[in-house]
Order: C-alpha cells, then sequence, then structure tokens
C-alpha cells in the first residue's frame, strides 16, 4: 500500500553550465527556498549547501508547489502527483549521472528533473544564497499567511482576511473579509493599512454597524450560510463557533469563508471548534486554527481535516497568541494519506 512519504526526501538543485564551487566557508550558510516568489518554512530538516550544490527536502517543496509526494514502501519507489500527470521512479542506490539516487535514506534529484518531470523553473543565485522555484500551476500562488489569523489572497484581486498587526501600510486590498469582532481579527486601524479607497469590506452581517459608523461605504454584511459575489470573487459564509467554550457563542453569527480565488476554492474556518457544519464544507486549500485556549487544539483541528479532506491544509491561529509550532508540527502527524500540511509559520 502506498503512504505518504515517512522519511525526508531531499531536492538536489546543482549549479548547471558554471561548473563553478561554492565556497567552503558557505557550507553552513542559509539557504533561503522560495517558491513563486514565497518563502518555504521547513518545519524539520533544513535546505543547506556544500561544495556541489544546494540541497532542499523535496517533499516539503514539492508540496508548496501543490504537488503530493508517496513513497511505495514494497516497491521503494517514490511517486510525485497524481493521475496522469504523476512522475513514479526508483531512485539509485547510489548517484549515478543525473538519475534519482538514494543516499543516507534521502532520495535527491537534479535541476533538470524539477524542469523536465515537474514542469518548474528552479533557479539557483549564488550571492544571495536563495533557491527560486517558479510553477506554471499552484492553488498556493499568491497565497500569504501572518501574523495570528491573517491571510492575503493575490489573483486578479488582492484579498485580505482578518488583518492584524499589518507592516506598513500597503493599501492595496481590493476586499477585506472579517470573520469576526474579536481584536486579533478586527481592527479599524488595521484595515486602513491594507484597503485601498474604493475597498469592499465584508463582515459578520449582525454586527454590520462597527465598520458602517466608523465612516466605510462598501460594506456586506456576512451570515452564516449566505453566499454572494464582490467584485467577481465569490465567496460562502459559513458557521465559526465554540461548541463548550464561551468565547465565541453560536449566537453571535460570527463566520469563516470559502474564497474562490482564480478558480481555487479556500477555506478560512476563523475561530471556531470541530463542529458538524465543517462535513459539508468543500475546498481546495483550508486554514484551520490550531491554537487550543480560544479555538481547537491541534488533536481536533486534525480531526476536522481529516473530515473536510481538502488538497492542502495550513494551520493558523497558533504561536502568535497562544498554541506553539510544536502543536503544529504534531498536527501534522495527524493528518491522514492524501491531504498535504503545509506549516506557514515559523
Amino acid at each position: 500500500m502506498k503512504v505518504r512519504v515517512a522519511v525526508l526526501l531531499v531536492l538536489l538543485l546543482s549549479l548547471t553550465g558554471t561548473g563553478a564551487l561554492f565556497a567552503a566557508d558557505q557550507a553552513t550558510a542559509q539557504v533561503t527556498v522560495q517558491v513563486d516568489g514565497r518563502e518555504i518554512v521547513f518545519p524539520d530538516a533544513k535546505p543547506y549547501s556544500v561544495t556541489a550544490g544546494v540541497y532542499v527536502p523535496v517533499r516539503i517543496a514539492a508540496e508548496n508547489m501543490g504537488i503530493s509526494v508517496y513513497w511505495d514502501a514494497s516497491a521503494s519507489s517514490v511517486r510525485i502527483g497524481e493521475g496522469n500527470g504523476a512522475v513514479t521512479f526508483k531512485p539509485e542506490n547510489s548517484a549515478n549521472g543525473n538519475k534519482p539516487f538514494l543516499k543516507d535514506g534521502r532520495v535527491y534529484v537534479d535541476l533538470a528533473f524539477i524542469k523536465d518531470k515537474l514542469g518548474a523553473e528552479a533557479v539557483w543565485n549564488k550571492e544571495k544564497m536563495t533557491v527560486s522555484i517558479t510553477t506554471k500551476s499552484n492553488v498556493l500562488k499568491g497565497v500569504q499567511l501572518f501574523k495570528q489569523s491573517m491571510v492575503k489572497l493575490t489573483g486578479e484581486q488582492v484579498i485580505y482576511i482578518d488583518p492584524y498587526k499589518v507592516d506598513g501600510e500597503p493599501k492595496d486590498g481590493d476586499l477585506i473579509f472579517i470573520t469576526h469582532t474579536h481584536g486579533d481579527h478586527f481592527n479599524l486601524d488595521e484595515i486602513r493599512k491594507v484597503a485601498k479607497s474604493d475597498a469592499t469590506i465584508v463582515f459578520p452581517a449582525k454586527e454590520l454597524d462597527k465598520v458602517t459608523n466608523a465612516g466605510f461605504e462598501n460594506v456586506v454584511g456576512a451570515a452564516p450560510g449566505e453566499e454572494g459575489t464582490v467584485k467577481n470573487i465569490s465567496y460562502k459564509a459559513v458557521p465559526a463557533y465554540n461548541t463548550e467554550k464561551s468565547n465565541h457563542p453560536k449566537d453571535r453569527e460570527w463566520v469563516g469563508y470559502i474564497i474562490t480565488v482564480n478558480g481555487a476554492s479556500y477555506y478560512l474556518a476563523g475561530d471556531t471548534d470541530l463542529i458538524p457544519e465543517m462535513e459539508n464544507i468543500d475546498a481546495d486549500v483550508a486554514f484551520l486554527p490550531m491554537g487550543g485556549t480560544y479555538t481547537m487544539a491541534y488533536e481536533e483541528a486534525a480531526k476536522a481535516t481529516n473530515l473536510i479532506h481538502p488538497r492542502i491544509v495550513i494551520p493558523y491561529h497558533y504561536a502568535d497568541v497562544v498554541g506553539t509550532r510544536d502543536d503544529a508540527v504534531k498536527f501534522i502527524d495527524l493528518i491522514e494519506p492524501g491531504i498535504t500540511a503545509i506549516l506557514m509559520k515559523e
């Protein structure tokens, strides 16, 4: 039976056409890896450089490209991707030209493999110690997670969800979605930092006056179960509440959102516990809180993930106020095969 890779797969990205070698003092320098302009977070093994090239954990790299990676223990083979587009290979037991090979329980591939088999560009910038991978199609392209539950989706429109402790004043937001009125999700000054002058704010309907009374003109109310389209972006408001805690009562009608951008659907759960309504959530990418105390802890968030079964799950609402990075790593271990879990926070 094919199971998700248990051992760390490592991607060898080598210099091509230059014959240059890295200086010995670069062997321990920090290597940064970006996919479509977004820096990757590595939860365990880190990328590193040696005299012949730079090594990057391929499972993390591929999953951040939106590609699943599986290890077939019975056949000692690797499968990257799904369906007719999947790439399956049995690595060599040692380095053999440009073929994928095993070394110390790791699988390595070179730059040509990424280009020819995975259809992405991979460029090594020696001066900046940065690997830049550019994909042709990736549901995570334009997706950024910031502090707490602040998410930015960039496509035809720039969308912010729950802006919080924003750096600078980008003022590039076409749409601002607010899940509820707690201070780490709703703050008028934070909205003003990200909103264009003609931005539209989607806000819990029962408390709409909190933004209309503040002078915002383009405001749309959202109640659980309601659907809408604003500036060619379709969305659905879904319930978000605590089942036993008192922090997020169901009768406040606070919400999460399913937002469709560039043909992909993103579920931003807001502050919630595992609730029955999640059984009806259908999304490509799910952002789920797992900080505990005010929302689900990591065990419950994993159950929610396995119930929803998105292609990709990204935990949020941890490591800023409550919850730890260690919880996020434990969360990944509880996710069922076929779901890719990605950490976007250090």
